[in-house]
């Protein structure tokens, strides 16, 4: 047994996509020494702890099988980025997460997701990846999933696991594309301390951080205890047209096309696209017939132009849907497409621990987390679908005349929406300003995160260590939709009327005025009339009337765990050395509530009808985990195998099993094997379950009739589901070969299937799963609530609205291959060292609805399922001498494709281009108290390539962005510079 009592150690380690070895580090993946503070009673304990974030086992000299990244404090000092979590997805092996500084969830306002700061390994989304704070979970940032990373204190992160392969057998549930771990220093000493300034080469994005941590021992060091705060604000929004590489860019029908028989594309690129059916000063889009059923569309293509609303031919240009080019069509996607989200975050954290016996240490910690975001959503543009009469009072007069010579009743009308919002304002934007208009939704998100965590650790003799701990987390989320358009209010504004001696009945109106129609017999309902012909007319009580402010939701979430686990070794040793044990039991509850403003409840408003929702549930698991020693000095150096199982128990699905096995083994000096198969979970989340209905309003055509019209989105949950069952299979090589001293490399291939996958058909995919075939399940999603259509049958009523919910009906994977090189090397009087990781995406398929997709390397939002590139890499050099350091860091991001599945007759140029960032690092220690640093991002302002896409007919009309913000770096070169003290 004295083989296995180790001896308390300091060391580095290298962990980074599989590589684990006892070495100088290196300057990317280089952690923080690792080490426990040494016990009081010298004999009470032999067994190390070092928490290693792939397995249970957390004893020195053990190595999981699992491959891990590592990020060092070093690192996150020298990329002094503004967000931990700005560091984490500079990963390769990491897919598009949002963020504020990559305007993630910025066009939305139903899911709360605005702000968030997120990781999405193996870009299986974030509720595949779990993210624990020093081993323990986070209570979820929202009813959707997922950890809000800047409601976490990083000011004392230590170091920041990254376990790229499935962990459930360890961790539990939504550990199936991996998991992250941030480790703080529980034994900081000290008072230091960090001020950062950051902006753009524009000046336009501002951001300002401050750190402050103190800890101290006490009574003999039996306790320690610790306090950190941390506050950035980041107040700038930056809008799309903001930046000259935005050029309105979409794919757009090709006039040309004739079904390929001539070899021209279906689609060609173009810029400058806008909307064709809709203008800010609005635009006649279709017109019935008129007297004796002559004269159809005779209106069609007049728009109104300039405050006085006049009467201007409209030229279509070439119309792809509510698309267009080349004509008259303005572009408005870049004054609503935020590339970053005006934020403030500020954390606070306590920690305190004191050894009761010299075996048992208590402690206790408390998080505190707040932030704030702000960002618009989807204008109320009506897509040529608002009816307009000839009698309107503000239709431009010789309009309204010929109307009437004609004998046409009516007109179909297209408007933005934001006619208060003049073209001069564009070059100009702020969320401040669009919060003023009628037709742009602003939502401010506050979030905010409490928790505390109660532990009490100990050990048994020489060998075996105990953990026991209560958690209760507890998030809080406000939504507040400054500016909502209330369909009804803005139906009845926009049907306006001069009041006549004919009209006026007892109405009490005074002839002459303009009023609502509904007015005319409902005098008290408050209605103001809104003038929507023209820019700048919209009168502030119009805008008061057809607006609220009352709009709102407020999640509430609570988790509580109850955990406890066991580790050491088995009294008896095999031949090759002792075998290691890890167990445990764990209790969790799961609860959320969000209560909504009425109206919304009422699906009164153009978007953010949020609903009210209550649910929870509750997991019962116990794991095992057992490392034996097969070989040792015999054929090989050690060969060694792992393998760890849980049972879980879900209150909503009943009993899941996981397992894991692996295998490793150092072969000689200059070669490491390893290999592990995993069966892992993903449980559904609370929006998934329970989710009472979500409104949101779009448009889509009507099957009955072939009229494209407004209608709403329905989602909401469904109890019924399953978790999801995922199979993970890795094997990989690290190689050190001693004729090379400082030399390290590793490649791991990894592949992940998922059945069972939770899957939401959207609505575009019902109706048209729908219209293919009648007798489909999908047309009982179909609700026809509206008017009677005209010309039907008696009872033949519109469609109103689309419902959809998730289901464990898809399946997915992904596979390809991790890889990293480290050198270290003396060089002058100094050290150099290069860092080199990587990832490769063979494939990433979903199959759903019947069809399966490899949307690896597929990026435009033409695609089905949106992907990353293939290839991503990044190669850094880091030299330092003395109190200077320097570092030149390459990022590489490879070529992709628009779509997939388009060849030359879909496209006129399917392929989007490889894209490299240049970074430079730098810092001088003044002494061993004052360190100054700086960093810039993507030196030479490499602008992002344009990926155009094209638009089907609904509200993401607006959304026809070519640009992947949450890809590539859409904001240019960014500073930052700082100063740290450290007492």
């Amino acid at each position: 047994m004295s083989g296995f009592k180790f001896k308390h150690i300091r060391a580095h380690f290298v962990c980074s996509a599989g590589i684990l070895a006892l070495s100088a580090g290196t300057a990317l993946a280089q952690s923080a020494p690792i080490s426990e503070t040494t016990p009081a009673d010298p004999t009470a304990t032999n067994v190390e702890q070092v928490i290693v974030s792939a397995s249970r086992i957390s004893i020195a000299g053990y190595q999981a099988p699992t491959p891990v990244t590592v990020v060092g404090s070093e690192q996150i000092q020298r990329d002094s980025k503004s967000s931990i979590g700005d560091v984490i997805r500079e990963l390769p092996a990491v897919g598009n997460s949002s963020s504020p500084t990559n305007g993630g969830g910025a066009g939305n306002i139903v899911s709360a997701i605005t702000g968030v700061d997120t990781v999405n390994l193996r870009n299986l989304g974030i509720t595949r990846t779990l993210v624990l704070f020093d081993g323990q979970r986070v209570v979820q940032s929202n009813i959707t999933g997922g950890a809000d990373l800047s409601t976490v204190p990083a000011s004392l992160v230590q170091r920041i696991d990254v376990v790229t392969g499935g962990a459930s057998a360890a961790w539990g549930s939504d550990a199936v594309a991996g998991v992250v771990n941030l480790i703080i220093n529980k034994n900081f000493e000290g008072l230091k301390g960090n001020i950062q300034l950051g902006d753009s080469w524009k000046d336009d994005l501002r951001t300002y951080k401050g750190e402050l941590s103190y800890g101290q021992g006490f009574d003999g060091d039996r306790g320690h205890f610790i306090v950190s705060g941390q506050y950035t604000d980041s107040p700038d929004t930056i809008f799309s047209r903001q930046r000259s590489f935005y050029k309105a860019q979409a794919l757009v029908n090709n006039p040309a096309y004739n079904g390929g028989a001539n070899g021209q594309p279906q689609f060609i690129h173009a810029t400058n696209v806008g909307l064709s059916q809709a203008t800010i000063g609005g635009l006649i889009t279709a017109s019935p017939a008129g007297t004796g059923g002559a004269n159809v569309n005779a209106f069609k293509g007049i728009q109104f132009v300039g405050s006085a609303g006049t009467p201007t031919p409209f030229s279509f240009g070439n119309v792809s849907g509510p698309l267009s080019n080349g004509g008259d069509a303005e572009h408005y996607e870049g004054m609503l497409n935020n590339l970053t989200v005006a934020y403030h975050t500020a954390t606070l954290f306590g920690y305190g621990s004191y050894k009761i016996t010299p075996n048992i240490k208590a402690s206790l910690q408390l998080n505190f987390g707040k932030s704030w975001s702000e960002n618009n959503s989807v204008p109320a543009v009506k897509l040529g679908n608002q009816t307009i009469r000839a009698d309107n009072a503000y239709l431009d007069p010789t309009i309204a005349a010929r109307m009437t010579a004609l004998g046409v009743p009516s007109f179909s009308f297209g408007s933005i929406n934001t006619n208060n919002l003049t073209p001069a304002d564009f070059n100009n934007l702020s969320l401040k300003k669009e919060a003023q208009t009628f037709g742009i939704p602003v939502a401010i998100t506050q979030r905010q995160l409490m928790r505390g965590v109660f532990t009490l650790d100990g050990s048994l003799g020489d060998d075996w260590s105990w953990n026991a701990y209560y958690q209760h987390g507890n998030v809080r989320v406000h939504q507040h939709v400054l500016n909502n358009v209330i369909n009804a209010n803005y139906t009845n504004a926009v049907d306006a009327v001069r009041v006549t001696t004919g009209n006026v009945g007892s109405s009490g109106l005074a002839v002459g005025s303009i009023a609502c129609r509904s007015s005319l017999t409902n005098p008290a309902n408050g209605c103001q009339p809104l003038n929507v012909f023209g820019v700048g007319v919209a009168s502030q009580a119009a805008i008061n009337y057809v607006t609220t402010k009352n709009d709102f939701q407020t999640i509430v979430l609570n988790e509580d765990v109850a955990a406890g686990s066991m580790q050491g070794v088995l009294p008896w040793s095999l031949p090759a050395g002792p075998v290691a044990v890890s167990f445990g039991a764990e209790y969790r509850k799961e609860g959320g509530r969000t209560v909504a403003d009425p109206g919304a409840v009422l699906v009164q408003y153009s978007v953010g009808n949020f609903n009210n929702f209550a649910g929870q549930y509750n997991v019962e698991e116990g794991f095992l985990e057992v490392a034996v020693p097969i070989l040792k000095d015999s054929i090989v150096q050690s060969l060694n195998f792992d393998a760890a199982g849980r049972i879980t128990s879900y209150s909503t699905s009943g009993l899941v099993e996981t397992y894991k096995l692996g295998v490793q083994s150092q072969v000689n000096d200059d070669i490491r094997l390893r290999t592990t198969w995993s069966l892992d979970i993903r449980a559904p989340n609370l929006s998934e379950l329970f989710n009472s209905g979500v409104s949101t309003l779009s448009s889509a055509v009507d099957p009955r009739d072939n009229v494209n019209k407004p209608i709403f989105t329905q989602a909401s949950g469904n109890s019924t589901l399953q978790p999801e069952i995922a199979t993970t299979v890795s094997g990989g090589v690290v190689l050190t070969p001693h004729w090379i001293d400082g030399l390290s490399i590793s490649a791991d291939w990894y592949s992940i299937l998922i059945k069972q996958s939770i899957f939401t058909t959207s609505s575009t995919q019902v109706l048209a799963l729908c219209n293919a075939n009648a007798a489909s399940p999908y047309c009982s999603q179909l609700v026809f609530q509206g008017p009677q259509l005209a010309g039907f049958p008696a009872g033949t009523l519109a469609l109103s609205a689309i419902k959809t919910f998730p289901a464990n009906s898809a399946s997915q994977t992904v596979s390809g291959l991790d890889f990293q090189a480290d050198y270290v090397m003396p060089l002058f009087n100094g050290i150099l060292n290069w860092h080199l990781v990587g990832n490769y995406t063979d494939e990433q398929t979903q199959n759903a609805i019947g069809i399966n997709f490899d949307y690896a390397g597929s990026l435009s939002n033409a695609s089905s399922i949106t992907g990353t590139p293939k290839f991503k890499t990044t190669l850094a050099s880091t030299y330092t001498e003395g109190g200077w350091s320097g570092t030149v860091q390459g990022r590489f991001i490879g070529a992709g494709k628009l779509n997939n599945a388009w060849g030359p007759l879909q496209v006129d140029n399917n392929s989007v281009p490889a894209i490299a960032y240049l970074d430079l690092r730098g810092s001088y220690k003044w002494n061993d108290n004052l360190q100054f640093y700086a960093a810039v991002d993507n030196v030479i302002n490499t602008p992002p390539p344009n990926i155009p896409s094209t638009q089907a007919q609904g509200q993401n009309a607006y959304y026809f962005s070519a640009i992947r913000e949450d890809i590539y770096d859409a904001i240019g070169r960014q500073y930052r510079l700082g100063i740290r003290f450290n007492y």
